[in-house]
């Protein structure tokens, strides 16, 4: 059975909001967590860029707009790298560390879309119409079609 990746021409998508305004809320929502995590003791480093990793899978999961997720990991990397790991919004590249840190936003970039798209897939679902088969007329059942094996009637 061969499936097609094309998307249906019945299925309209309407974007929630701008890109632009996505940023710009995506931000504060890092700032925010930003905020959070420097509440953190400074020796939980890995407590503190969880918070962020969570915030970002969190924005993934609301807004679905992959640009505006994008700009926001983006965000979200610089500012744990130049605030909470380092001093005063230096940023500077701790070699593997900051690799995994990465990793660790784009797998929880991935898993807050997913979820994000899945939470609306069933929520479609739910509001889609049940479908029932159509009702059998009674003049139909009274007065059935002939079959085509059974020939005219005599």
């Amino acid at each position: 059975m061969a499936m097609s990746m094309r998307r249906h021409t019945d299925v309209v998508r309407t974007e929630a909001m701008p890109t632009g305004l996505a940023v710009g809320l995506g931000a504060v929502w890092i700032i925010v967590a930003a905020v959070i995590a420097a509440a953190i003791p400074v020796p939980d480093a890995e407590w503190r860029f969880a918070v962020m990793a969570i915030a970002v899978g969190l924005f993934a999961a609301f807004s679905l707009d992959q640009v505006a997720l994008a700009v926001v990991a983006v965000l979200a990397f610089a500012v744990s790298n130049g605030f909470l790991e380092d001093r005063l919004g230096q940023l500077s590249w701790h070699g593997a560390g900051d690799l995994w840190r990465l990793l660790l936003l784009v797998m929880s970039s991935a898993l807050g879309l997913a979820v994000g798209e899945a939470v609306r897939f069933a929520t479609a679902l739910r509001r889609r119409p049940t479908s029932r088969p159509p009702r059998a007329r009674t003049a139909d059942l009274a007065n059935p079609a002939p079959s085509v094996h059974q020939g005219p009637k005599t």
